[in-house]
C-alpha cells in the first residue's frame, strides 16, 4: 500500500518517490530518488528538481541507453535527469 503525502512544501531535500502518492505538494530544487516502485502524484509540482535513478530503475535506464532508446540530453551521468 502506498503512503499518502499531502500538502508538503519542501526545498532542497532528498525525496524518495517509491511507494508514495503525493497530493497537493510543491517541491523546489529537491533531489527525487526513484528505484522502480509504484508512485503517483495529484496536483503536485516539481520546480528545478533532479531525478536520481537507483536500483532497478537505474539498471533499466542503462539498458535502454545501451540500445539508444534513452537519450539523457547532455553530459549528465545516466542516473540523473533534471525536471524543470
Amino acid at each position: 500500500m502506498m503512503q499518502t503525502i499531502e500538502n508538503e512544501i519542501a526545498s532542497g531535500l532528498t525525496v524518495t518517490l517509491d511507494e508514495k502518492h503525493f497530493i497537493n505538494c510543491h517541491f523546489t530544487n529537491c533531489r527525487l530518488v526513484y528505484t522502480g516502485g509504484d508512485y503517483a502524484w495529484t496536483d503536485t509540482t516539481f520546480e528545478g528538481c533532479q531525478v536520481a535513478l537507483a536500483g532497478a530503475a537505474q539498471r533499466t535506464a542503462n539498458l535502454l541507453g545501451t540500445f539508444g532508446a534513452l537519450s539523457l540530453g547532455g553530459p549528465q551521468p545516466a542516473s540523473t535527469l533534471r525536471l524543470h
